[in-house]
């Protein structure tokens, strides 16, 4: 069989291979076949294909027998943009010998492509065993139309030549640069990396991965077209700091790689690092709204061991996870212990994923009394973690890394949830006024979710507790930073009519200057600071200091860790609200808790 005339000219034949090879990467398909249909309405018995191998465009005159003129493969291509079929059985009896002839060539699904000369159906293109968690976005969709319509373009000759160069130019722009911003995407990214693994200077050169922090939290509040505008304001601000033979690139929504080469030592790379979030941290102004962002780095050198760039941006990530994961706002250097880390977290977060699933989970809760009169008014909700090899795991060991990987937003609400419902079920066995209170931990990463007070109100709801009686406590470190929006998530809860606690108090003394501007009802004193009382002169002195300026600020204070006698009599003195800690009970399970306050009239404990 020949080739039809329409591919005399050699140069139309490497387009239409290229445009198919684009395709058939795009979808991840084995193989992209061509049909086009004449002017009567048949497809032609031509069928030209692009598979994986060195032959590139040839011809397939066995796939022939194929009737795709068929009414209902037609009707079905005129009435959507792709047909997308992934299983060939679930295809009509009429069209059951086309099944068959795509079975015999090992075809297990389809993707077809209906491409038009104006408002005719010129053709389709028809894309076999594509990749089967094949999810397209808009721009691949795009690529996958401009590819197609520069083959009907090439079938029909509608156009010249140089239109076609120009749409060819069109095409490889879209698959390797980012639109946004015109930067180069991560394909070229990785191919100027491998460049520079080839190059023969012996000089180092380095891959940083940028992430623009809290970018999601402005595209919620702002809309994401200041979102958008904020990202090209902060690339134009980093590459300030680039040279020209510098790279960047957009390797993702709100992430960037740089390539610095030819530099005489690593001192160079994070002097550049740390200009960079220098500028990023100075406020943008976009369309009249004042914007504050942070960034943080990861960066990857090449020190002499080959290399792939894959592996060094995989680097640069990791340690660009280490440095959000740490405070945000800073750059760090890849080195292999953060590898490791990175493992042992990732099979930590996994079995305390699946015991969240399974309620591997409990609740121990420690006793809060006032220490004036040793009357019990609540709990401290503590989660414990049984594992089903390790036994009991302690938070010091699991909670940290919940943080770092996000699991703390789901693995707090479930905290929470439990804590209200457990202390709504001990209010109605043991009621007594006012009603005992729970006290639950909040995490930072949980603050931030843009609906965690509406969460909150809706746990209240379900469990029946009154909000009078729910204290969240928000570490001092949290705190510290002060944020707008923390301030805003704080007053919603507040408004919700729960109370709000900052837990380990005086671990970063200079809150004290500004405890006065936060909606918060009650401090707890670090039990650093208690532990050492009757020790050390300036522990005395930090406590008692907090606990004036406490009370001048209508602020009830709570001391943790709480173990010794001496202990308890030195803050009763300096008029400290309440306590907690060893002196009164370790946490207790349930079980625990209803023996340690059944039968005590009033729930005294610890009075003098």
């Amino acid at each position: 069989m020949e080739k039809s005339q329409q591919f005399a000219d050699t140069e139309n034949e490497v387009l239409v291979q290229e445009c198919l090879q684009v395709m058939a990467r795009l979808t991840g398909a084995q193989r992209a076949h061509l049909h086009f249909l004449s002017q009567e309405r048949k497809f032609e018995k031509e069928v030209y294909f692009w598979a994986d191998a060195p032959e590139g465009l040839l011809e397939c005159s066995e796939m022939t027998g194929i009737r795709l003129d068929h009414p209902w493969w037609l009707k079905h291509l005129r009435a959507q943009d792709f047909l997308k079929i992934e299983d060939l059985s679930l295809l009509p009896e009429e069209i059951v010998s086309d099944c068959r002839i795509l079975r015999d060539f090992g075809v297990n699904n389809l993707l077809i492509l209906p491409v038009y000369d104006g408002k005719r159906l010129a053709g389709m293109i028809r894309l076999e065993n594509v990749a089967l968690e094949l999810s397209l976005q808009e721009v691949e969709i795009s690529l996958l139309h401009i590819s197609a319509q520069l083959i009907v373009r090439m079938l029909s000759l509608a156009h010249d030549l140089g239109e076609l160069r120009r749409d060819r130019a069109r095409m490889v722009y879209h698959q390797e640069y980012d639109d946004l911003t015109g930067l180069p995407n991560r394909t070229l990214f990785l191919e100027r990396i491998q460049r520079a693994f080839e190059g023969h200077s012996n000089l180092l050169f380095a891959v940083l991965v940028v992430d623009v922090d809290y970018y999601q939290l402005v595209h919620e509040r702002f809309g994401r077209a200041i979102a958008e505008r904020l990202l090209q304001a902060a690339v134009n601000k980093i590459r300030l700091n680039l040279r020209v033979e510098d790279t960047m690139a957009r390797l993702g929504d709100d992430q960037f790689g740089i390539l610095i080469e030819d530099v005489q030592d690593r001192s160079v790379v994070e002097m550049v690092a740390t200009r960079i979030l220098e500028r990023v941290r100075e406020p943008f102004v976009i369309e009249g709204n004042e914007v504050a962002i942070t960034a943080s780095i990861g960066i990857a050198l090449r020190n002499g061991h080959l290399r792939t760039p894959e592996e060094m941006l995989q680097e640069a990530g990791i340690a660009l996870l280490e440095a959000k994961q740490s405070g945000r706002g800073k750059w760090l250097v890849f080195d292999e212990s953060m590898r490791d880390e990175l493992i042992r977290r990732m099979e930590v977060e996994n079995d305390l994923r699946r015991s969240l699933e399974e309620n591997r989970l409990v609740l121990h809760y420690q006793p809060i009394t006032e220490l004036k009169s040793g009357k019990l008014i609540g709990f401290e909700a503590l989660v414990r973690w049984i594992h089903p090899k390790r036994g009991m795991i302690w938070p010091t060991e699991f909670i940290e890394i919940s943080e770092k990987t996000g699991l703390i937003v789901p693995l707090g609400l479930w905290v929470l949830r439990q804590a209200c419902w457990q202390m709504r079920l001990w209010q109605e066995r043991f009621p007594v006024t006012p009603p005992l209170m729970i006290s639950v931990n909040i995490s930072p990463r949980q603050l931030e979710e843009a609906d965690f007070s509406e969460q909150v109100k809706k746990i209240l709801e379900e469990t029946g507790l009154p909000p009078s009686s729910l204290r969240l406590e928000i570490t001092e470190h949290t705190v510290v930073q002060r944020s707008g929006a923390l301030i805003e998530a704080l007053d919603s809860l507040r408004m919700l009519g729960v109370q709000l606690y900052i837990d380990d108090f005086g671990t970063g003394y200079s809150s004290l200057g500004y405890l006065d501007r936060l909606p918060v009802d009650a401090i707890k004193i670090d039990r650093s600071f208690v532990s050492n009382l009757g020790k050390a002169k300036s522990s005395q002195g930090v406590v008692q200091a907090i606990i004036q300026l406490a009370h001048e600020l209508n602020i009830e204070v709570v001391a943790e860790g709480v173990e010794t006698f001496e202990q308890h009599r030195e803050l009763k003195r300096l008029q400290c609200e309440f306590m907690q800690g060893f002196y009164i009970s370790e946490p207790l399970d349930v079980h625990a808790v209803e023996r340690f306050i059944a039968g005590r009239s009033g729930f005294v404990f610890g009075a003098d």
